[in-house]
């Protein structure tokens, strides 16, 4: 067993299928099969359950991806140290949510690409929820979440605070409590984002039961809709002042208990951390003074 063989069985259990391995890989199918056949026998166990449709890990395939994922991020982390440690180089991938995104990140993605083009910088969006599987499966390298957690894996250092107001359409009525949105259409994130998790916890506790739940996958997809009249959201008040310049929305405060989430900057605790990784964080805690 060697990385190579690691770096194939890892593929083919992301795409539960030799074929799609052997083409990310850029290998033949066949040298796929042969050498996961191989892999099987000199571990003296069965790693994929075999279908007409693809292959399917077993239990001993379930904890042997476990350790490649470590020993593939440990191998990675390895080259990148005998590199130059003063001009970072190699990959880096970040995760953020769609609000850091979009208002966050520009600038520290466009300060940092200048100061060090060596780097491969990848960003990838999702919820607080997806973020935090991905970093805990070594997906990313770290990741921009709202507020933190608290796992045993898991390292977080507070960024910058939110504060969180509602934003409807001009014609809305006023929105001067948690009870004017009964019966009113809420535009949500999809599963996972803590804008949602906040704000449905708080309809329940108050007994608010609005009359349709709109999902969004985006941002602007959510804040189009909130301007053309679909329904009321709540987002971050530097979004929402952008908007309301513009005088596209109106902006309604949140009461003191429920007006923020903090932006918290993720990674796991028993990964290094690398050079290309330490400069993205001070660029990051740069832009957000």
């Amino acid at each position: 067993m060697d990385v190579k063989d690691l770096k194939i069985f890892q593929a083919v259990a992301q795409h539960g299928n030799f074929s799609k391995a052997a083409v990310q890989l850029n290998y033949v199918q066949s040298n796929i099969t042969n050498r996961m056949n191989k892999l099987e026998a000199d571990l003296k166990t069965t790693l994929f359950h075999r279908n007409n449709r693809g292959v399917i890990l077993t239990s001993e395939g379930t904890l042997l991806l476990e350790y490649t994922e470590r020993i593939l991020n440990l191998f990675k982390e390895a080259t990148e140290a005998m590199g130059n440690s003063d001009v970072p180089s190699g990959q880096l991938a970040i995760g953020a949510t769609d609000i850091t995104t979009a208002v966050r990140l520009p600038p520290v993605l466009a300060m940092y690409h200048q100061q060090y083009p060596e780097v491969q910088l990848s960003l990838k969006t999702g919820s607080t929820e997806e973020l935090v599987h991905e970093v805990l499966t070594y997906k990313l390298d770290a990741a921009f979440i709202t507020d933190a957690i608290h796992h045993p894996k898991i390292s977080y250092e507070p960024l910058i605070e939110e504060q969180l107001v509602f934003v409807a359409d001009k014609s809305h009525p006023p929105i001067t409590a948690i009870n004017d949105l009964q019966n009113r259409t809420i535009l949500v994130f999809r599963s996972g984002c803590t804008y949602r998790a906040k704000l449905e916890q708080w309809l329940r506790e108050e007994g608010v039961f609005p009359v349709k739940k709109m999902e969004f996958g985006t941002i602007e997809g959510m804040l189009g809709c909130v301007k053309a009249g679909l329904g009321v959201a709540l987002v971050s008040k530097c979004i929402a002042d952008q908007l309301a310049e513009n005088g596209q929305i109106n902006c309604y405060p949140v009461p003191m208990q429920q007006h923020h989430v903090t932006t918290v900057f993720i990674k796991r605790q028993d990964v290094p951390t690398s050079n290309a990784l330490k400069k993205f964080l001070e660029a990051t805690k740069k832009s957000f003074e």
